[in-house]
């Protein structure tokens, strides 16, 4: 069976979803439903509606009318959202009691699916935390694959299993890649650690505001520089002083000098060294 592409435009699906259902008094498509008779698609992987968002989406519906009716279908005595969620909240927090709307008698839970996500990857931002669950929603309920989904979202395969890969992440960071504290990037960068490390690292990127690139080189182990001649004959020098394993780690203007021990006799054997040498 041939599945249609449900990149190419939600118009083109809509229109190919189940039978219109049209309003027997007036013969036209769009009704004129009651709120409270209607409830939310059960498969909406947004879970995040921004307060700002929806005051400015409810004052240009209350300046200029819904442009766009939202799309229903029926559900027991009532209805639900397929596609709108969005214009449905604005009208609520306008205290509307009908709103206007396309119905449709039967769609099924798949099209619902994935309508909703469409619909938020094309017209809203979803969080890439929602957009992994949905893509994984999508591979358990109906059994697609990373392809068939980037067909449907107009995105690449990989785009598609990157962001799937964000699923991996500590809980405390995908929470921050929902508030937007943290970027898709940052996230797969922060891959590269885990649990604790991975916590401490992404700390890191809040505190200092790092971008991405520079989170990359966060997780990666730098090659130690070359000591210079002078800076190694000092070092064997130590070495051959004090019988004890001796390391230099920072720059030429700052740094640690590090002196190594094994037992406590070493230390005294240091102490002893240090009294030797120390002017009168």
């Amino acid at each position: 069976m041939t599945r249609r592409a449900l990149g190419k435009g939600l118009e083109a699906i809509f229109a190919n979803l189940g039978t219109e259902v049209m309003n027997p008094q007036t013969g036209a498509s769009v009704h004129d439903v009651e709120l409270a008779v209607i409830s939310a698609n059960p498969y909406q992987p947004r879970h995040e509606f921004a307060e700002e968002e929806l005051r400015e989406l409810a004052e240009s519906i209350a300046e200029k009318g819904l442009i766009q009716p939202i799309l229903l279908r029926k559900f027991g005595s009532g209805y639900q959202i397929v596609a709108g969620e969005r214009r449905f909240r604005a009208f609520q927090r306008l205290e509307k009691t009908h709103i206007p709307a396309l119905v449709r008698e039967q769609i099924s839970d798949r099209d619902m699916m994935e309508l909703a996500l469409v619909e938020n990857v094309q017209r809203v931002q979803l969080n890439p935390i929602e957009e992994a669950q949905a893509f994984e929603q999508l591979i358990n309920a109906c059994g697609m694959t990373h392809e068939e989904i980037a067909g449907r979202v107009s995105k690449s395969r990989v785009a598609v299993t990157n962001t799937l890969r964000l699923l991996k992440l500590e809980p405390q960071v995908q929470q921050w890649l929902r508030e937007g504290k943290l970027t898709a990037g940052h996230g797969r960068a922060l891959l590269q650690s885990q649990g604790e490390e991975q916590l401490k690292r992404a700390r890191l990127i809040l505190e200092t505001s790092l971008n991405v690139r520079q989170a990359e080189r966060k997780g990666e182990t730098p090659a130690p520089k070359p000591l210079d001649a002078n800076t190694q004959a000092f070092l064997n020098e130590l070495r051959l002083t004090f019988g004890m394993k001796v390391s230099l780690r920072g720059g030429p203007r700052r740094g640690v000098l590090e002196i190594h021990y094994t037992n406590r006799d070493e230390i005294e054997n240091l102490m002893r060294i240090l009294r030797q040498r120390r002017p009168l």
